[in-house]
């Protein structure tokens, strides 16, 4: 979007010059400057002898001082000015670009540096970088807005079944435990207030079990009392009791070392996305975990045997908010994640979190 307050570009001056001296401007700068020095002193050697000459031929016995002062000072007058010429119009991409790092800095985020007719080679590829980088921060700002407008998504509809489950189960549980309780202090045959007492007892339990059925969806319990393997074969775990695919864990390298709580929580997420993919995605029959741990960071793999897809086209489709959120928890402690996949070879994701960052030490075992 475009401010009312930017200043409308200049008219380009090199739009009025013949198609020869543009291609000439499209040549590197130093050579611009080069050439057209030399071709001042070519001309201003030639031009000056002629006119000595003839100056000589005319007036035999008069002094050339004075000639050669003035034609000195033309020629520096005429240096400079072909030299501010050449620098104004191969410089003219350069303002460009300054005048468009203008305009996004005062928020135009669509403004693009114009491509000019005479940039050289390496003003062009400095011009398509900026605007590459441009391009690409927007696209990151749009993923951003996605990921953010899916997050505030999934925590309302998040907050909204544990509201209906507490309602539905957990609230309706202890209302039949206060019935109970009231039935209890008015019977007076023994059995019968044990089988109501041991019936409270197992609603009791219903209830504690919900309540943490809850809790371990909200943050797995595993992750803060055990560590990240632990958390991770406990999530395996659950996963197989409701997926037919088969799941693999390898992480007898990591298995006894605690990290960072923010490094683990960030391997568990991307982990859990992962899976998540490959269970809604993939169509696969294998998966494999595999967590390493090194003498400077994490590295994580999850791999599988599904169909695959082409990682370049859902990125650009605006697919892949999952893929995307854990590129954007690893960026977020200085790591990266890779996804690699074709359609029919399967999937590979690959996570590196670094260990050793200021703010980011391994945590006490």
């Amino acid at each position: 979007m475009t401010s009312d307050l930017d200043p409308p570009l200049a008219p380009e001056p090199h739009t009025r010059l013949p198609r020869v001296v543009r291609v000439l401007l499209r040549i590197p700068l130093f050579y611009k400057i080069l050439i057209a020095n030399a071709v001042l002193v070519l001309v201003g050697t030639i031009f000056g002898s002629m006119v000595t000459a003839r100056y000589v031929r005319a007036n035999p016995a008069a002094s050339t001082q004075e000639l050669v002062s003035s034609m000195a000072v033309a020629g520096i007058c005429a240096t400079v000015l072909v030299n501010a010429l050449i620098l104004k119009l191969a410089l003219e991409p350069l303002d460009a670009l300054e005048r468009t790092a203008a305009r996004v800095q005062r928020g135009s985020l669509d403004a693009r540096v114009p491509r000019s007719a005479v940039a050289d080679r390496e003003l062009d590829r400095l011009t398509h970088t900026f605007n590459s980088m441009l391009d690409a921060a927007e696209t990151s700002r749009e993923r951003l807005r996605e990921v953010a407008s899916r997050a505030l998504t999934a925590a309302e509809e998040e907050r909204k079944r544990i509201a209906r489950e507490l309602h539905d189960e957990t609230a309706q549980l202890l209302a039949a435990l206060l019935i109970r309780i009231r039935v209890v202090r008015n019977a007076g045959d023994p059995d019968a207030v044990a089988t109501l007492l041991e019936d409270m007892r197992r609603e009791i339990g219903q209830a504690l079990e919900g309540v943490r059925r809850f809790a371990r969806g909200l943050r797995p319990p595993a992750l803060d009392e055990l560590g990240l393997v632990p958390a991770i074969e406990s999530h395996l775990r659950t996963l197989r009791e409701i997926s037919p695919v088969h799941i693999t864990l390898d992480a007898e390298q990591a298995r006894d070392e605690r990290l960072a709580p923010e490094a683990e929580l960030a391997v568990y997420r991307i982990v859990q996305e992962a899976l998540s993919n490959i269970l809604r995605h993939s169509s696969a029959s294998h998966a494999a975990v595999t967590v390493r741990r090194e003498p400077d960071r994490m590295v994580v793999t999850v791999d599988d045997d599904g169909r695959g897809f082409s990682v370049a086209e859902t990125m650009a489709a605006g697919g892949g908010l999952g893929l995307f959120g854990m590129t954007e928890r690893a960026a977020y402690l200085g790591g990266r994640v890779e996804v690699r996949s074709e359609p029919g070879t399967g999937t590979r994701v690959r996570a590196e979190i670094p260990l050793a960052q200021d703010g980011l030490p391994p945590a006490p075992g």
